[in-house]
């Protein structure tokens, strides 16, 4: 059944269809490059453009919350792009990001310029790496991974709630090392890497799952996989990231490997397993189930993004799916 799941996601969207033909078929730069080229002008990619406000926001009208606000609908916006893994080289795209640049503040925050960040830890490694992966030319962006080196802890992860707590938390951790990968990639630096592999070692020591202390599963819903994540944590976002990263699979992933095969359906694919979860309430899921096509599936329904990240994730630790 996985020659199913491939085909179809071949045919849902140009941006599943690029990653497709990059990360499972190994098929030559030049045409997958192609699909690609094809994100910002049609489908999912291009109806997500479509709805920025001339502000540089995806706001709401009148915002209910963080994520329909003008700073946290450009976070969850670009991390959105970032998953269909656009092109921030199109002009159609640069001209997007220009607007965040130049026009998105934090409202709360004397009006800090958006890739300038904030105070929290999670949104700060959200920010990072939108700034990274869209090759963002500021000064913010650097002072915002300097401030997060300075905030990890002595287990290797990062808190929300640091100062007040000594232990790294998932959600934080992962955020900030999306943060730290992309930025890095755009701006090398020694200490960067450091962290990076500190962090990475957090979540490997842990499964990406378990508690440390105990090695029960941290909480259940890392094991139900949401597209599109926002700031929170499970077990599919986390495995991506170690293989982007480039990170060896090893036996200490054994568990949580286990379970996302057990997550697949019959027909090849893997399911929408919480609904927008990184929004905390109705107005804004509201909000954004117009804003952004193929994400955000009803939970149980067939996920694309999900069902790709599912198998370049197996592809990667030699699990490789039988049919394909």
């Amino acid at each position: 059944m996985a020659r199913d799941a491939h085909d179809w996601l071949i045919k849902v969207d140009p941006s599943m269809e690029w990653q497709v033909l990059r990360d499972l078929d190994d098929e030559p730069k030049e045409r997958y490059l192609i699909a690609r080229a094809r994100i910002p002008h049609s489908g999912w990619g291009e109806a997500l453009l479509a709805r920025q406000r001339p502000d540089g926001s995806w706001a709401a009208d009148e915002p209910s919350g963080w994520a329909d606000s003008p700073d946290g609908s450009a976070t969850y916006a670009l991390a959105i792009l970032r998953l269909f893994q656009i092109d921030p080289a199109d002009s159609v795209v640069r001209e997007a990001v220009d607007r965040v640049h130049e026009n998105v503040t934090y409202i709360y925050q004397d009006r800090t310029p958006y890739f300038g960040g904030e105070t929290e830890v999670c949104v700060n490694g959200m920010v990072l790496a939108n700034a990274g992966y869209f090759r963002v030319d500021d000064e913010g962006p650097a002072r915002i991974a300097d401030r997060l080196l300075g905030q990890q802890l002595a287990d290797g992860g990062w808190n929300c709630d640091a100062p007040g707590s000594r232990r790294g938390s998932f959600h934080s951790t992962l955020c900030v090392l999306e943060g730290l990968l992309e930025w890095n990639r755009w701006r090398p630096d020694p200490r960067l890497r450091e962290a990076l592999e500190t962090g990475i070692s957090y979540l490997m020591d842990r499964g990406v799952m378990h508690r440390l202390s105990t090695g029960e599963v941290a909480d259940p819903a890392f094991l139900q996989p949401a597209s599109p994540p926002g700031w929170h944590y499970d077990i599919v976002r986390a495995l991506d990231f170690l293989r982007d990263a480039g990170v060896d699979a090893d036996e200490r992933l054994d568990a949580a490997l286990d379970h996302l095969e057990s997550l697949r359906t019959p027909e090849g694919r893997w399911a929408q397993g919480a609904l927008h979860p990184g929004l905390d309430g109705e107005r804004e899921r509201e909000h954004w189930a117009t804003l952004a096509p193929g994400v955000g599936e009803a939970v149980g329904d067939d996920s694309p993004v999900i069902t790709l990240r599912a198998l370049r994730i197996l592809r990667w630790a030699g699990r490789g799916v039988a049919g394909h």
